[in-house]
């Protein structure tokens, strides 16, 4: 009918669609967004993981579910771990894998098998752990907190506990007074690195002895921080946010001697997990659907359309096309173009024509931001 249709008339088809698409339960393809949107139960998704940035990995849920890809991500299978409540989880390499949670599980088959671990650490008060990781079979280190006294706690200690013997007993190899610790990166025996919300704890003799470094909340005051790039290169990248909630990236570009800001979003949110691919290729996710990239190693980022309004967990890589990035409610978002939608076309300094980017967050908000380009300097 041409122009005989009105905008009404066309929001109620759009409407009427969308309706079908959710009444058939269909996969979402967010044209506009970059992303093909997948649900997979209703589990909230805490973490993904390629440990070989190959064909095999992970996915962990906060039940009893772990997924399995062996097809680099296009199929995905259910393992079960027998646990009830899974804290987080962590893959070293594709048969070696740990979670903790009610019943703390440890695989060396790949999610085949799983072993129950000892579930007792030493605790003033009320313990609690963030992040677990294996070395081998047998080595392992368990990241968190204590809270005490009870049942009014009104301190807390970041502290850490290793194992030697696959999880049957933990010992504490460090505590500290006022930390939250986040992540833990284990390169050998001798080295580990945790972040903590305020500092980097590092050991270079297995444990033995730590060092305690906050010359990032020097440097950049008032931030939060949740998330690292690998520590053990000179250029670490550092996600979480600032006082306010306000979503910010911190990079050292001294192996964490110095520290400066790398990106503050003008709005409210936070990130939860950062991922580089390669001293380049980088991407954060966090609250609200938040995913951004840099292809300048941190000098610049994009804020990408996601496509969703829900929690975003974790962003792995396995190429610079190919990624994924999970969330809350079961949600997997998969890439082929990098996070682009359709085909991108790169511009000189100053773009050929006027063109309106998608604005984010979504509406329904009190402030967003719209990106625009037009074709004068």
């Amino acid at each position: 009918y041409g122009n005989r249709f009105t905008n009404a008339s066309l929001l109620s088809l759009k409407v009427i669609l969308f309706a079908l698409i959710i009444f058939c339960g269909v996969t979402n393809i967010y044209s506009q967004s970059g992303w093909i949107s997948q649900r997979i139960g209703y589990d909230d998704f805490l973490s993904i993981h390629f440990p070989t940035g190959k064909d095999t990995g992970f996915i962990v849920s906060n039940y009893s579910t772990i997924l399995k890809t062996t097809t680099g991500g296009f199929s995905w299978f259910s393992l079960n771990t027998g646990s009830t409540v899974i804290g987080d989880g962590f893959f070293t390499s594709s048969v070696l894998g740990a979670i903790w949670g009610i019943y703390p599980k440890l695989t060396t088959n790949g999610g085949i098998t799983w072993d129950l671990m000892s579930i007792y650490v030493y605790a003033i008060g009320q313990s609690y752990f963030k992040a677990i990781a294996f070395l081998n079979n047998t080595t392992g280190y368990v990241i968190g907190g204590d809270f005490y006294p009870l049942p009014n706690p009104c301190c807390y200690d970041g502290i850490i506990n290793k194992t030697t013997n696959a999880g049957l007993n933990w010992f504490e190899v460090y505590r500290h007074a006022a930390e939250i610790p986040q992540e833990l990166v284990i390169r050998d025996s001798n080295h580990i690195i945790v972040l903590d919300h305020i500092a980097l704890v590092s050991t270079t003799n297995g444990g033995i002895n730590w060092t305690f470094d906050d010359r990032m909340f020097s440097d950049v005051r008032f931030f939060f921080a949740s998330t690292m790039s690998n520590p053990f290169k000179d250029t670490i990248f550092i996600a979480g946010n600032i006082v306010g909630d306000t979503a910010a990236i911190i990079k050292s570009t001294d192996a964490g001697m110095s520290w400066n800001k790398s990106l503050r979003l003008p709005y409210h949110s936070g990130f939860k997990k950062i991922f580089f691919l390669n001293n380049n290729y980088g991407y954060a996710v966090g609250d609200t659907g938040l995913i951004v990239k840099t292809t300048n190693g941190g000098e610049s980022w994009d804020v990408l359309n996601s496509g969703t309004r829900k929690r975003l967990n974790g962003v792995s890589f396995i190429n610079k096309d190919t990624g994924f990035v999970v969330g809350d409610s079961g949600l997997v978002l998969t890439t082929l173009t990098g996070g682009l939608s359709g085909i991108s076309q790169e511009y000189g300094n100053v773009p050929l024509d006027f063109t309106l980017h998608q604005n984010f967050p979504n509406p329904f908000n009190p402030i967003t931001t719209i990106i625009f380009e037009i074709s004068k300097s």
